[in-house]
């Protein structure tokens, strides 16, 4: 019997997680195509440090982490922030990619005027100013 539930349980898992990566895809997919009309303002890094790899990121095995670096920036009414995530990588280099990184350092950011709270920051528009190249979300 529990066996039985363990196996229906593990079933059920693979049956739906291919939906919620699917819909998570999507929304993500949608969010970076709004992001390209928003404004763009510089954001101040703060200390960056290592998670594990989300669901959507992909990569191989091994690569089970991210670099994740806070963020923040000023605009007229007030203070925000978000992250800066990595693509997937092993920890050793993720820890490498950490070394480089300066609290301070400015990175590019898109926000939502009607939500402040809401950016995103786009490779392109970072290339050179990070040791990493930057997963889009």
């Amino acid at each position: 019997m529990v066996w039985s539930a363990r196996i229906f349980a593990m079933a059920g898992s693979a049956m739906f997680g291919w939906a919620f990566r699917y819909v998570g895809r999507r929304k993500r997919a949608e969010r970076l195509r709004a992001a390209a009309g928003w404004p763009v303002v510089t954001a101040k890094l703060l200390e960056s440090k290592l998670v594990m790899k989300d669901d959507l990121a992909g990569g191989l095995d091994v690569q089970d982490t991210q670099v994740e670096v806070p963020y923040y920036f000023s605009i007229a009414d007030g203070y925000y922030g978000g992250f800066v995530r990595s693509v997937p990588c092993t920890d050793s280099e993720g820890r490498r990619m950490q070394r480089q990184l300066a609290e301070g350092m400015a990175v590019e950011v898109r926000y939502n005027p009607a939500n402040p709270d809401e950016t995103c920051v786009l490779e392109g528009e970072n290339v050179g100013k990070l040791p990493f190249v930057v997963w889009p979300g």
